[in-house]
């Protein structure tokens, strides 16, 4: 049996929960959650209730921002051998990932090297940059380990960010799926990233552009892909900002012309 220490967060992490928990050769340690600040409110009970439905009796715990808050968390990665972290949210101290021999992978949603950090789809969108998915693994760096595996995602002016965050939760845990096996056999072969510099976003960055001005001035590629860049899954829109101060939700659909 291989022992596994799983981090989890959004409906990527519930269903790489269900998907682990089929896995004969695997036993889970624990489940560490992100913190209370970033994840959704019943998010605990939807994991216990999926615990509840295997019949399993496992470790939860939730992450603090403090490192030294996480004295639990740290003793999972020391008795683990391997880890997953789908969407967790955090980047692990170099000083836990020092004293631990558990290799922890990150299904992250950007073909890495772009995307480093928080939103990257969003921030993709905008810089007009390729879209795709990475399985890397988890090392002091942000986003910056050994890649498993990566996909490309084809996408077009049509697609808002959340309509490209289905397809690239989809696409990881696919792409987890066809890896595990040769991964706990250590079987892959990884890749290095490039050497590149790239930018990296935190959360707040997006938020501090949702706010549209109506004064902007820029090209109407620019604003629009901004408008898809804003659109997400959760319901989350752009809004702009008029002249009296007033705000507005903006809803946008580009779709192909087809021409008989």
């Amino acid at each position: 049996m291989k022992r596994f220490v799983l981090l989890l967060n959004g409906e990527l992490g519930i269903r790489v929960l269900k998907y682990v928990l089929t896995q004969d050769q695997i036993q889970i340690e624990g489940i560490v959650l992100n913190s209370l600040k970033k994840r959704w409110s019943g998010y605990l009970d939807q994991v216990e209730n999926v615990l509840m439905e295997f019949g399993k009796s496992i470790t939860v715990l939730t992450y603090s921002d403090d490192f030294d808050g996480n004295v639990e968390m740290r003793k999972l990665l020391q008795k683990a051998e391997f880890g997953v972290s789908a969407l967790f949210g955090h980047v692990l101290p170099k000083a836990l990932l020092e004293n631990i021999d558990c290799q922890i992978i990150n299904l992250h949603p950007s073909f890495l090297p772009i995307g480093r950090g928080a939103d990257p789809i969003p921030w993709s969108i905008i810089a007009q940059q390729k879209q795709g998915v990475t399985i890397h693994i988890i090392n002091p760096g942000l986003d910056t380990g050994a890649i498993l595996s990566q996909k490309e995602i084809t996408s077009n002016i049509g697609m808002n960010a959340g309509e490209i965050y289905e397809i690239a939760t989809n696409l990881l845990l696919e792409e987890l799926e066809n890896i595990l096996p040769n991964w706990i056999a250590q079987r892959m072969v990884l890749v290095e990233q490039p050497e590149v510099s790239t930018p990296t976003r935190k959360s707040k960055d997006l938020e501090n552009i949702r706010v549209i001005k109506a004064t902007e001035v820029g090209s109407f590629g620019d604003f629009l892909r901004k408008l898809q860049a804003l659109t997400f899954s959760d319901g989350r829109k752009p809004l702009l900002l008029d002249e009296s101060d007033t705000l507005w939700q903006i809803d946008v659909s580009v779709t192909l012309n087809r021409e008989d």
